[in-house]
């Protein structure tokens, strides 16, 4: 299981920030490693979707549940199926100032390949924090050109 925490600022309101996973095609202007990205279903405050998504030449698949908390500021999510053993995590939209933001993620991944993992655990954590990152960035850029 790898673990990655990242934070960004983001120079909008967090209301602003929320958008992204009302909406989440926004990010597939921004994210060049997403190359699919499908609403499956939507509820009150949780959405389905489906991910494809290329890493070193690797496409990646999956479906993921978000819950969007907008009173807390958080976006749980985790995985429902798909190319991982497990997959979890929380990003959280921070008040940072006026009109700024704080962007954090925190994730877990078990890439579900115990015999390659011990031989591959530096490049699978790089992997795993470059992703998200890119990730970030994405929803950074997305927003603020929306």
């Amino acid at each position: 299981m790898y673990s990655v925490s990242l934070t960004t600022n983001i120079d909008i309101p967090p209301d602003q920030l929320l958008k992204i996973w009302r909406r989440p095609k926004i990010l597939l202007k921004e994210a060049k490693n997403i190359k699919k990205l499908d609403i499956v279903k939507r509820q009150k405050n949780k959405v389905l979707t489906d991910w494809e998504v290329e890493i070193d030449d690797v496409v990646l698949k999956w479906r993921q549940w978000d819950k969007l908390d907008a009173k807390k500021g958080t976006i749980s999510f985790m995985l429902d199926k798909g190319d991982f053993a497990k997959y979890f995590g929380c990003w959280q939209i921070m008040p940072h100032g006026k009109n700024k933001t704080h962007l954090r993620v925190d994730v877990s991944i078990d890439w579900g390949i115990p015999k390659f993992e011990p031989h591959a655990r530096r490049k699978l954590q790089k992997v795993t924090a470059r992703v998200f990152k890119e990730f970030t960035l994405a929803i950074k850029d997305a927003v603020q050109k929306s």
